[in-house]
């Protein structure tokens, strides 16, 4: 049985079908190698092969663009957005409401100096580092002038468009608004100005159970209503802010601390899966901003969409938000009568 849903915070609908989780696959996804690679440019000692860091974790007294650090963050090579608008466009006409400079900026954040683990198995104290620290790269991206959005995100595996296997995330901010964010800011102005459309939603979540991963002070982690990827999780901060930018310590430290858990599960579940996890976020302080609640998504890439979705825009999704938050809640140890099952 098929069922069509709208996930009441995205408008999204997709189509949850059960049943085509069965058919077979020839183009199952590889799980990734751990052996250090000789040409990785991302490995410490091989910082002259990439470009000057824009900032780092380091031991005391090591040297920019050298060895010693822990968390490295340098310009991409090959920036998807490059720079402040400036005159005319690549063809020299005039610029047009249909086309502008890509202006922006477009940063590699090397999570660790060795070739391997991935983020879900690195230590703890490394991660909480790091998330403080990509926190602070998120704020330094925003604080550029005309920069509307800043999207923090990392790409794992053969299927999520990675193409290096050395654990690094990326964050591209933009002057243009982000389509994705600028669809969710939508959905926020038009709930109005009652309380924020994303918490009305994980209220409504944690009351039915039947989605909710785990739960702290701190996050509410969840399957989402209208999920369009098997295994889609949503991690919710409670508390109401705009960007990670704003995020405090505890905070942060918490989501250093869920992520990576929730990755471990998933791979436990589907092993060798290609996923992206994607913080969304706007720049706090513009105007109309305020209403946004940032939050991360992680969206797996188990199935390839297919012509029926590329022409409808209809995700289908084989494997119903419940049964994959039951399944996650138990590979993170969440007890029946916890947050992550209905009672």
């Amino acid at each position: 049985m098929s069922e069509y849903r709208q996930d009441p915070f995205t408008g999204r609908w997709a189509v949850v079908a059960e049943g085509r989780g069965a058919r077979p696959n020839e183009h199952a996804s590889s799980p990734p190698s751990a052996s250090a690679d000789p040409n990785c440019p991302f490995c410490e000692g091989r910082e002259a092969r990439t470009p000057p860091e824009v900032g780092a974790l380091r031991r005391s007294g090591s040297a920019p663009d050298g060895p010693g650090w822990s968390v490295r963050a340098i310009p991409n090579r090959f920036p998807t957005v490059e720079g402040a608008p400036a005159g005319p466009g690549p063809t020299g006409r005039p610029p047009s409401p249909l086309r502008r400079p890509g202006a922006g900026f477009h940063e590699v954040v090397i999570e660790t100096p060795a070739h391997a683990p991935g983020l879900p198995f690195l230590e703890e104290s490394h991660v909480r580092a790091l998330f403080r620290f990509l926190r602070d790269r998120v704020r330094a991206l925003e604080g550029r002038p005309g920069i509307s959005s800043v999207v923090l995100f990392e790409n794992w595996g053969p299927e999520s468009g990675g193409t290096l296997w050395h654990p690094h995330a990326q964050l591209v901010a933009t002057e243009l608004l982000a389509p994705r964010l600028a669809e969710e800011l939508e959905r926020f102005a038009a709930a109005g100005a009652g309380p924020c459309l994303l918490e009305s939603v994980t209220r409504a979540d944690e009351a039915d159970r039947t989605r909710v991963i785990v739960a702290d002070e701190h996050f509410v982690v969840v399957a989402p209503f209208g999920a369009e990827h098997p295994f889609e999780m949503r991690f919710i901060p409670r508390r109401h802010a705009t960007s990670f930018a704003d995020a405090t310590d505890a905070e942060a430290d918490a989501l250093a601390r869920h992520l990576p858990a929730a990755l471990r599960a998933l791979g436990r579940l589907a092993p060798g899966v290609s996923y992206n996890w994607v913080v969304h976020g706007l720049a706090s302080g513009a105007a109309g901003h305020e209403r946004f609640h940032w939050h991360v998504e992680v969206l797996p890439r188990l199935v390839r969409a297919d012509g029926f979705e590329l022409g409808s825009a209809l995700s289908v999704n084989p494997l119903p938000p419940e049964q994959a938050a039951s399944q996650l809640a138990a590979e993170l140890g969440v007890g029946a009568l916890s947050v992550g099952r209905k009672r």
